[in-house]
């Protein structure tokens, strides 16, 4: 499905036809574009962060312990 967002009064978001938002900034309609293109591809939300951001958690917090020792 095309999906797209307009400059109208902030940020319209419309995806397959339908308008999905509006009056949102750029950087949530690029989101929202992202999570809709996402859904389309096969991807299911769980509610887990990402798996990358998890491994950069996990890297910071072993840096972190690496200094106090």
């Amino acid at each position: 499905m095309p999906g797209g967002k307009k400059k109208v009064d902030g940020y319209r978001v419309t995806w397959g036809g339908k308008t999905t938002a509006k009056k949102t900034t750029e950087a949530k309609a690029q989101a929202q574009l992202n999570l809709l293109r996402g859904i389309e591809h096969g991807w299911k939300p769980t509610g887990k962060p990402a798996r990358h951001t998890k491994e950069k958690y996990a890297r910071a917090l072993k840096r972190k312990r690496k200094r106090r020792a």
